[in-house]
């Protein structure tokens, strides 16, 4: 039986553009009239559009599409159907990871109002991180330094977080004020997204470390000195810190007329 291409559209619901793309492709063959460029559809046609419809569905091209139709082996089709589980399998494992990511970073941000200014102790991973910004006295900051990594790593966001690096020593100074920003991503998190690393890509071993949350409040505010609790806190408890401060960056937000920076802070400790 012979079809009409707007009968065709109506029995599969693809738009008249499709299908004549589809016969640029090579998927379809209809035959033309002589003389003319009226085609007609036979009941194979149908077929080989719809066998393209399932095939289109698991994303392969047109031309491997084509090939598996009308040319290639068996082989080729299990090869093309198996780098598409592939392609799946990775953006099923990205998502996953997307939302362990979501879901703990919605909690952080539900519980911020009962955390600034306590205290407590939570095991962390190991890290990687590099720093790109100074600071010093205040919110004066150097230039921004051209990292080689700085673009690739932002692409990763958000596994890859902004953060606040303090020296241990330099806020026990009441004479310093000093600091530095950077961007910080878990080991494993970087081997499962092939992050670039380099020399200057700097490891926090993973440990126990005392943590809070501090709202570090508008631009300008900033000073060590804002860190003195947590010092007092260090020294009144008999804690021994271990390495240096890294704060994770959690949101600025604003209430009352007033910008709040909530940066949640993390130092390894001696068990």
């Amino acid at each position: 039986m012979a079809y009409r291409i707007g009968e065709v559209s109506k029995l599969l619901g693809l738009p008249v553009e499709t299908i004549r793309y589809y016969e640029k492709e090579q998927i379809i063959a209809p035959k033309r009239q002589e003389n003319s460029d009226y085609r007609t559809y036979e009941t194979w046609d149908i077929f080989f559009l719809m066998e393209c419809m399932r095939y289109r569905s698991f994303d392969i091209s047109l031309k491997d599409i084509s090939k598996m139709l009308h040319n290639d082996s068996l082989d080729f089709f299990v090869e093309r159907i198996g780098f598409k589980q592939q392609v799946i399998d990775e953006k099923l494992r990205y998502y996953q990871m997307l939302e362990r990511k979501i879901s703990a970073y919605k909690d952080k941000l539900a519980s911020l109002p009962y955390n600034v200014g306590c205290y407590w102790f939570v095991n962390t991973p190991e890290y990687r991180y590099f720093t790109y910004v100074r600071r010093e006295d205040g919110d004066h900051y150097g230039e921004v330094e051209e990292k080689p990594l700085f673009a690739n790593w932002l692409k990763q966001i958000p596994f890859v977080e902004f953060t606040h690096h303090i020296s241990f020593a330099d806020i026990a100074d009441p004479c310093i004020d000093r600091d530095a920003w950077g961007l910080c991503v878990e080991s494993a998190d970087a081997a499962l997204l092939n992050l670039p690393l380099n020399a200057e890509v700097q490891i926090r071993p993973a440990s126990l470390c005392l943590c809070t949350v501090m709202d570090l409040g508008h631009y300008g505010n900033l000073t060590l000195r804002q860190f003195d609790p947590l010092v007092a806190y260090i020294r009144d408890h008999g804690i021994m810190p271990e390495g240096d401060i890294i704060g994770k960056i959690l949101t600025r937000v604003h209430a009352d007329g007033k910008m709040h920076r909530y940066i949640e802070y993390t130092i390894p400790v001696r068990k």
